[in-house]
C-alpha cells in the first residue's frame, strides 16, 4: 500500500515544552478588548501586551525582535500559548487526565535549566528568540503541567486512530503550470470540496491528465513517521485538507478524509514517547476547536487549525481545511 511522503523525525521534547504556556484568562465572552475568545473565555489584549513586555525584559535578545519590527511574532506566540492552555482546560474539564507530580517536577526542572539567555549579538534566530522569550514569562511548573496534560491527551488516541483518505502530493516541477504550489494546492482543495461525486471526477481527470496521482490509503499515525501529528489524523470525514508538511519540503499534500475511527485504548498499553504524544495531543484538540470555538482578534491574525497556532493571516497559514458539500451534485 502506498504511503504519504515523509519528513524526518519528531520535535525534541524540549522544543515541544517551549511551545506550551499556562495563562489565566477572564471568564465571560466579551469582544471588547479581547485578543481571543476560547470556549466563551476571554483572553484580554492587556494581558497579552503585559506578557510581551515582560518577555522582552526577561530575554535580552528579544530587543532584536523590536529592532526588526517582529514583536508581532512574539505577540502571536504568547497568544498561541494562551489559546492552547484554554483549549487544554476546556477539553480536560470533560475528559479528565492525570498528571504525575514527580514527572511534573522533573519536566519543570528541565524547562528551568533550558532558559539560559540567548546571544545578543544578532546570531540567535528570530524563531528561537520568540520561543524562549515567551517561555520565560511563566513558571516552569505551569508549563510542565500543560505539557504533560497534552501528552496524556495524545497518548489516549495515538494508538487508537485509523484514518482512510484519498491523497495526492503536489511537488515542485510536477507540471508546467504557473503559480505557486500553495495556490495550486488550495485551488485543488476547493475543487474537491464542491461535492463527493465531483471530487471523484476531479481525481479521475487529474490521474488521466498526469497532473496528480491520487491514491487511497487506510493508515494510522504511528505508521506515518513525521506526519503522525499532522492534520491528516485530526481532521474529520468529508473534509479536504491541504498543507505543506514542513518548510524544508516544498511539496504539498492534498487529502480528502473519508473516515476517521477511534477504537478503545488497549488496557496496559505502553505509553508513547513524550515527543510524539505531545504534538498528537495538540492534534486531538483540532476537533475540539470546532466544538468550542476559537475567535482571534484581527490585530493578531488568524488561528490556523492545520498548525494549531496563530498565523499573521490566511496567506501565512500552513494550509486549509475545507468541508465537502456532501449533498452537492457534480
Amino acid at each position: 500500500m502506498t504511503t504519504v511522503i515523509r519528513r524526518r523525525g519528531a520535535a525534541a521534547v524540549l522544543t515541544v515544552v517551549l511551545g506550551l504556556v499556562l495563562g489565566s484568562c477572564a471568564s465571560g465572552p466579551s469582544q471588547v478588548n479581547a485578543a481571543a475568545i476560547v470556549d466563551g473565555r476571554t483572553i484580554g489584549v492587556g494581558q497579552v501586551q503585559e506578557l510581551v513586555d515582560r518577555a522582552v525584559k526577561a530575554e535580552p535578545a528579544a530587543q532584536t525582535l523590536a529592532d526588526q519590527h517582529k514583536l508581532g511574532d512574539l505577540s502571536r506566540e504568547v497568544l498561541t500559548q494562551l489559546v492552547m492552555h484554554e483549549l487544554i482546560t476546556s477539553y480536560t474539564a470533560q475528559n479528565p487526565v492525570t498528571v504525575d507530580p514527580a514527572q511534573l517536577s522533573q519536566v519543570a526542572e528541565q524547562i528551568r535549566a533550558s532558559t539560559e539567555p540567548l546571544p545578543t549579538d544578532g546570531t540567535a534566530a528570530p524563531e528561537a528568540i520568540v520561543a524562549t522569550a515567551a517561555t520565560k514569562v511563566f513558571e516552569p511548573e505551569f508549563l510542565a503541567r500543560d505539557y504533560l496534560a497534552l501528552a496524556a491527551i495524545g497518548d489516549r488516541e495515538l494508538n487508537s486512530v485509523k484514518v482512510t483518505f484519498d491523497y495526492a502530493v503536489l511537488a515542485p516541477g510536477q507540471d508546467g503550470a504557473t503559480g505557486s504550489l500553495r495556490e495550486k494546492a488550495l485551488a485543488k482543495a476547493q475543487q474537491l470540496a464542491v461535492g463527493l461525486d465531483r471530487a471523484a471526477a476531479v481525481q479521475k481527470q487529474d490521474t488521466a491528465d498526469g497532473e496528480l496521482q491520487w491514491e487511497t490509503i487506510t493508515t494510522t499515525p504511528t505508521a506515518q513517521e513525521g506526519l503522525e501529528s499532522s492534520a491528516l489524523f485530526g481532521t474529520g470525514p468529508n473534509t479536504v485538507v491541504a498543507f505543506q508538511p514542513n518548510q524544508q519540503n516544498a511539496s504539498w499534500i492534498i487529502a480528502l478524509i473519508r473516515e476517521r475511527e477511534v477504537s478503545a485504548p488497549q488496557a496496559g498499553a505502553a505509553k508513547n514517547p513524550l515527543q510524539v504524544a505531545i504534538p498528537f495531543g495538540q492534534r486531538v484538540l483540532q476537533s475540539w476547536v470546532d466544538r468550542v470555538g476559537v475567535k482571534i482578534s484581527p490585530r493578531y491574525g488568524v488561528f490556523d487549525q492545520v498548525a494549531m497556532r496563530l498565523a499573521a493571516g490566511d496567506a501565512e497559514s500552513t494550509g486549509v481545511l475545507v468541508p465537502v458539500k456532501v449533498d452537492a451534485k457534480p
